[in-house]
């Protein structure tokens, strides 16, 4: 008998509103006989996405409509599946919640089996002996009117109060950091304060037979011509005695013989570990994508009583050889650079969020010629789905743990609480580390490490306890990982990304608004333009939309089109700029942000509908793993001026391009080809550096184009172009330079 997933998911499910006067310290079963409406409820999902469905609320990306979700927050609510179980005689069944958002009180055939809080840590219940063949499961979710708020001191209370209005955020919970919820549902600047709230992964019941396989942990050694796997299974026998335990080793992404190794064991009852390993010869291993192939192996270990398979777990394994040299990442001994971006939440109710929409994004992602994504503190651990599909495609993973942005403040210090951190990032730890495609461990976003001692330390000793084989840093940033924001919130010009010589930069970007019948979508037409409220609602930051807009916006008096052009051409020409310097540098590039949660105007290359924005198809070109670019002084440029350019290749790829051809052309303002250079280039593997000197005079006109183009056998590998009429030198006021720094003294 093997262990087998009933799925309890779906739309199966029903919601009710917990009656006037329920208790919210405790639920009780016969609540649910009071409950004077059922709603039909799917799960995963989010009590507001059902009231959505059901006509209880309005379209929430529409205009300020999510204001208006608020009152949800002032109700417990009741989310019920009936279903049918009934188990056979020796069979074991185990019931699975994982993720739960954020108090519930969980029920089964009227027996209450706990309350938990926290939305990352599951929830796994022995109900072999509570199912009947006609069965109910209920949980009751405390509204998020009683979050926790007593894990802050007075001091505590005070500063997160002065900081929710140093960032201009005003009454979006400035209590939110004593839950460990995800933080971006409390209110960001690129989504809206509407907190999660329901059950927003998977639920399922697990078969098993007497011996359950509770837990898998694998660990690899890997050297150049085999890989030793050691295997840690943790199993819950009911009754004592011996057993056996199999593993079978294939490739899941390729053809392999099977490896197989057997060991009898002595099972006590209850839990307990034991311990087997496994050699592979020649192992393929796990590469990302522009460095070869993300080889996956399919592992499944069974335990077996009596000659039958009492329960069996398959697990797909990565094997890779991990390194962190200061901020260069070696894998299988060979340097990868970095080019990606920042994850966010893929919809403000996570729960709407299945496999197709995963699998969508990361396509889109691995299309951008991304090869890691930082899945950001302010946010989530995804669901399964997001990890698996990242080992597939060969997307590396920089996971952060659910803490973000303590400036003035910092997070609690009490008892409970860490023994609450420990709890969940335990259960995110223990859920992510079987995935070859995780890198990294990040304590959280932009808080200060000094001021978060208890915070770090716990972090740091559940990683060392539960994941020693990667590196763990405290937050992003820290020694050696830049936030560039002078550009964008400081109002400095793009030519200022051209002095950071940060060796990894995991933040950096510009806003830009959807196009026009985008915003049709969810901005009301009499708000559309000129910009009213609900721009800003949507995270609109209008007076540095305009003063990046400004060197691209036609003469006289700008249209909805003309602006939209204008920003969406600025957020291009400020990346372009970024990223050609860091990669020059060999700086780690991760730009923010690639998605957003819903219809904004913000950082984001892709719209929530997941529509490229131009600067999608802009990075696209510029992280190409190939990439030819021009290096230039940024000025302003007149007919007959001396014209300079170092024209520069990298080549991030394994491979060598030998007998190039590199062609450098400048066009007038009537497409003509005024000047022109050619010559042989050989391209190295793994190399970056300058090929050629490029210098002319301008033409006559005041529109200029320069492109550079590399090919081979007649095929271009790799392909640039600049528009030399571009230029910005537009810096902060004395003004907002004195805010800047008064800003910095207080944080």
């Amino acid at each position: 008998m093997s262990q087998r997933a009933i799925p309890l998911h779906g739309h199966g499910w029903r919601l009710g509103q917990a009656p006037a006067g329920a208790d919210p310290a405790r639920a009780a079963w016969a609540e649910l006989e009071r409950v004077t409406e059922w709603l039909p409820a799917t799960v995963p999902g989010n009590v507001r996405a059902d009231l959505v469905r059901a006509g209880r609320l309005p379209d929430l990306t529409w205009g300020r409509n999510a204001a208006d979700a608020a009152w949800v927050d002032d109700h417990c609510w009741w989310l019920v599946r009936d279903f049918a179980c009934a188990p056979a005689p020796g069979e074991r069944v185990h019931l699975v919640l994982r993720g739960v958002d954020y108090i519930g009180d969980l029920f089964l055939n009227g027996r209450f089996l706990g309350r938990h809080e926290g939305m990352f840590s599951p929830q796994v219940h022995d109900v072999t002996d509570l199912l009947t063949g006609d069965d109910r499961l209920a949980v009751r979710i405390l509204g998020n009117r009683w979050l926790p708020r007593d894990r802050s001191g007075l001091r505590l209370k005070l500063l997160n109060r002065l900081e929710e209005r140093l960032n201009h955020m005003p009454g979006l919970f400035p209590d939110r950091r004593d839950t460990l919820k995800c933080q971006m549902g409390f209110g960001w600047d690129f989504a809206p304060p509407l907190r999660t709230l329901g059950i927003w992964d998977d639920v399922y019941l697990l078969r098993s037979g007497d011996a359950f396989l509770r837990d898998l942990v694998v660990r690899s050694e890997v050297a150049e011509t085999r890989a030793a796997l050691t295997l840690t299974v943790e199993i819950d026998a009911r009754r004592g005695g011996p057993a056996q335990l199999r593993v079978t080793l294939t490739g899941r992404t390729f053809e392999a013989a099977p490896l197989t190794v057997e060991r009898s064991i002595l099972l006590p009852p209850g839990p307990s570990r034991h311990t087997l390993a496994l050699t592979i010869p020649r192992p393929r291993l796990w590469q990302p994508w522009d460095q070869g192939e993300p080889h996956l192996y399919d592992l499944e270990v069974q335990v077996r009583r009596g000659g039958k398979r009492s329960d069996a777990l398959r697990r797909a394994v990565g094997l890779r050889r991990l390194e962190w040299k200061g901020r260069q990442l070696y894998l299988n001994g060979r340097r990868v650079p970095i080019r990606g971006a920042n994850w966010v939440p893929a919809d403000i109710l996570p729960g709407r969020v299945g496999a197709g929409d995963y699998r969508a994004l990361l396509t889109l992602a691995r299309e951008a010629n991304m090869n890691m994504l930082r899945v950001w503190g302010g946010g989530l651990r995804e669901r399964r789905a997001f990890y698996d599909l990242c080992d597939r495609l060969g997307i590396l993973v920089w996971q952060e743990f659910p803490f973000a942005c303590a400036f003035v403040t910092r997070y609690p210090r009490s008892p409970d609480y860490l023994q609450l951190v420990e709890t969940e990032v335990r259960a995110i730890v223990r859920d992510l580390r079987r995935h070859p495609s995780i890198v990294l461990w990040c304590g959280g976003n932009e808080f200060n490490p000094d001021r978060n001692k208890p915070l770090v330390r716990t972090l740091r000793r559940v990683v060392e306890q539960e994941d020693p084989t990667r590196p763990f840093v405290p937050a992003s940033p820290s020694a050696g990982d830049g936030h560039n924001w002078q550009v964008w919130h400081r109002f400095y010009p793009p030519a200022r990304y051209r002095e950071d010589t940060t060796p990894f930069v995991s933040e950096f970007g510009l806003q830009a608004p959807p196009d026009a019948a985008a915003l049709r979508r969810f901005i009301p037409p009499e708000e559309l333009w000129p910009p009213g409220p609900s721009w800003t609602f949507h995270g609109a930051g209008l007076a540095k939309l305009w003063r990046y807009a400004r060197p691209f916006l036609p003469e006289g008096e700008p249209d909805l089109d003309a602006f939209v052009t204008a920003a969406q051409r600025a957020q291009a020409w400020g990346l372009q700029i970024a990223v050609e310097h860091y990669r020059r540098n060999g700086t780690g590039v991760l730009l923010w942000q690639f998605n957003e949660p819903w219809s904004a105007i913000s950082w984001a290359i892709l719209t929530y509908e997941r529509r490229p924005k131009p600067a999608y198809h802009l990075v696209q070109r510029l992280f190409a793993p190939l990439l030819v670019g021009a290096d230039y002084t940024l000025q302003p440029y007149r007919s007959g001026d001396p014209f300079a350019a170092d024209i520069w290749l990298i080549n991030d790829l394994p491979r060598a391009f030998p007998a190039c051809t590199l062609t450098v052309t400048l066009w007038d303002a009537r497409g003509q080809a005024a000047r022109q250079m050619t010559q042989a280039v050989d391209v190295a593997a793994q190399e970056r550096r300058t090929v050629a000197r490029f210098t002319f005079p301008l033409p006559p006109g005041d529109r200029w184009r320069l492109t550079c183009r590399l090919e081979r056998k007649g095929r271009t590998l790799t392909a640039n172009e600049y528009d030399l009429a571009v230029y910005d030198d537009d810096g902060p006021s004395w003004w907002q330079r004195l805010i800047h720094r008064l800003a910095d003294i207080v944080t």
